[in-house]
Order: structure tokens, then C-alpha cells, then sequence
């Protein structure tokens, strides 16, 4: 036997009026492109500051790079914590804030690094295109952490590479900047969200009066109602919109008349051509029960303006009835 739970599951429901449904729709469409142009946006700003970070760290081996005293102390001392190298580097390192400042040799031994004890170690990264003579910027990882990094030759006064210069920029001040910049973004979409929210709102209660706040099943049924009726009675209903062209047909209307799908968006005169049906139908003749022929029938029509400036014409076979009086008089 099987017991049953007191804990019921929650469904999530949508409102069942169409000016709350258009509301929420329209609200999450503008929280997503919201969403979707911060992330666009912060895609391309990480990058660009991961370009400019490696930019500036190139930029400073660069200078360390053109003093020609560190390549002349490499190419004739040794590597040690106080040395004229180590000195240098240091001192070009506090001045422009870089992380680091690795200044080797070509046997990729250290002559220079913020941590004293590095100093006559081999680097941890492969410097082989720096002594190859190639520049190299990246985001790489090293004895230091997550940097972005910049790689320049160094050359004696004979233009001979007698080692390179490293210099690394902290990611996480990168990172930092992008965080930072983080809130004034979601600021920026936080108002575009909200000015969506009152274009939203402002939509939706424009639809409210105009649908007469009926929910989405209400006016489907309407339709479907709708075309029961038109197609069920035995009046042919004929609907025009403001150009005077015709929207609508019911199948009684095609009978009658003997036209089909392909008048529709056409006006009277080019789907009947000239006559008084098309004069009524066209509203170029005005009142109640006008009589018309049509082929072999006699029809009654009424004409009826609508609010959005078409109109309505019913038309009755007039034909049949007489028939019937006769049969019923020679009955």
C-alpha cells in the first residue's frame, strides 16, 4: 500500500492574463539582452586587458633591455644578489610597479629576481625565442604566479644576444581591473533593464485595453468561435478593411458569389469586377436590404462599418426563398 506524501510539487505557472504574460515575457527578453550584452561586452574587455597588461610588461623589458651597462655586466661578471645587475633591474622594477625583472643568460641562468635566492638558478619557462632574438608577450605561470609577461633579447654593443630580459605584470591586477569594472557594468544594464521594464510595461497595458485584459485561451477560443460561426451559418459574410480590400470570406460567401482564396486582399472591383454587387460591397450604395443579382441569384445585402474603418457585408439568397413561394403558391 502505498503512502502518500503531504509534500506536493510546486509548478510554475504563468499568469493567465495577457497583459501579465506579456509583461513577464517581455521583462525576461530585456533581463536576457541584458545579460547577453554585459557578457559581449566583458569578453573583449578581459582580452583587452590582458593585451594591454602584456603590451606593458614588453614595453619595460624593452627598456631594460636598451641599457647597455646590464648587457656588459652579463657578459662579464657573475650572477650574484648584489650585483650591478640585480641593482639595476630592481630599481627599473619599483619604478614601474612590474612584478618582476628576470634578467638571464644564455644559459638561462637567472642574473636578477625580486626573490634574492633565484639569482644564479635556472629560469622555470623556456626563454629559447627570446634568445633567439623574438619578442614574446603572454600569460603564462611561473616561480611567481599567474603573470602576464614580456620577453625581449638582450644585446651587447656588438648586436651579439648574450641573454634576455623577462618582465612580468601580476594577472591578478588585471583581474582586478576587470572586477572593478564589473559593477559600473551591471549598473549599466541594471538601467537598460530597467527602461525595458517600463517600454514592457507600457506595451502591455496598451495590449490590456486594446485585448480588453482577456487571457490567451480566452481569445483563441474567441477564434475558434469565431470561425464555427462564419462558416456554419447560411449568410454570406463578406469583411473589408480600411483600403477597402477584402479580409474575410465564409464559405456561404464563396458560393454566392463565386470566388475563392484568391480574392482575398483584393477590392471588390478586382475580385467581381463592375456592378451593383461591387457598388454595395464597395459601400458606393447606402441602405438597409438592398437587392442585387449575381449570376442567376437575387441577393439581399446589408453593409455594416466596423471601428477600425472597414466594414461587414451579409448576403442573403433571395433566389431560393422566391422559389419556395412559388412551389408554395401553385401548391
Amino acid at each position: 500500500m502505498r503512502s502518500t506524501s503531504p509534500v506536493r510539487r510546486l509548478r510554475l505557472r504563468l499568469p493567465r492574463r495577457m497583459f501579465s504574460q506579456v509583461l513577464l515575457m517581455q521583462v525576461a527578453i530585456a533581463a536576457g539582452v541584458a545579460v547577453l550584452a554585459t557578457g559581449l561586452f566583458l569578453a573583449p574587455l578581459s582580452r583587452q586587458l590582458d593585451e594591454e597588461a602584456m603590451r606593458r610588461a614588453l614595453a619595460i623589458a624593452e627598456t631594460t633591455a636598451q641599457d647597455p651597462q646590464i648587457a656588459e655586466d652579463v657578459r662579464t661578471t657573475a650572477p650574484d644578489r648584489n650585483g650591478p645587475v640585480q641593482r639595476q633591474a630592481e630599481r627599473i622594477r619599483r619604478a614601474t610597479h612590474a612584478e618582476y625583472i628576470v634578467v638571464l643568460d644564455r644559459d638561462w641562468v637567472r642574473w636578477s629576481h625580486p626573490t634574492p635566492s633565484e639569482i644564479g638558478r635556472r629560469v622555470s619557462t623556456d626563454p629559447s625565442d627570446a634568445l633567439a632574438g623574438k619578442e614574446v608577450m603572454e600569460i603564462d605561470k611561473g616561480t611567481l604566479g599567474r603573470s602576464a609577461r614580456g620577453k625581449v633579447p638582450l644585446y651587447d654593443a656588438r648586436h651579439r644576444v648574450v641573454g634576455a630580459v623577462s618582465v612580468g605584470i601580476a594577472y591578478d591586477s588585471v583581474r582586478a581591473r576587470l572586477i572593478s569594472a564589473i559593477p559600473g557594468l551591471f549598473a549599466y544594464a541594471g538601467g537598460a533593464l530597467a527602461v525595458g521594464a517600463l517600454a514592457a510595461w507600457l506595451i502591455s497595458r496598451r495590449v490590456q485595453r486594446q485585448t480588453r485584459d482577456l487571457a490567451f485561451s480566452d481569445i483563441s477560443a474567441l477564434l475558434a468561435e469565431r470561425e464555427a460561426m462564419l462558416h456554419g451559418i447560411r449568410e454570406a459574410v463578406v469583411a473589408l478593411d480600411r483600403g477597402g480590400r477584402i479580409r474575410l470570406l465564409n464559405d456561404e460567401a464563396r458560393r454566392l458569389l463565386g470566388i475563392g482564396d484568391e480574392a482575398l486582399g483584393r477590392t471588390p472591383d478586382e475580385a467581381l469586377g463592375a456592378g451593383r454587387t461591387t457598388d454595395v460591397l464597395a459601400g458606393r450604395v447606402s441602405g438597409t436590404d438592398l437587392l442585387t443579382v449575381r449570376g442567376q441569384r437575387v441577393l439581399i445585402a446589408n453593409r455594416m462599418p466596423t471601428g477600425d474603418g472597414g466594414a461587414v457585408a451579409t448576403l442573403r439568397d433571395r433566389t431560393e426563398l422566391e422559389q419556395l413561394g412559388r412551389e408554395l403558391d401553385s401548391t
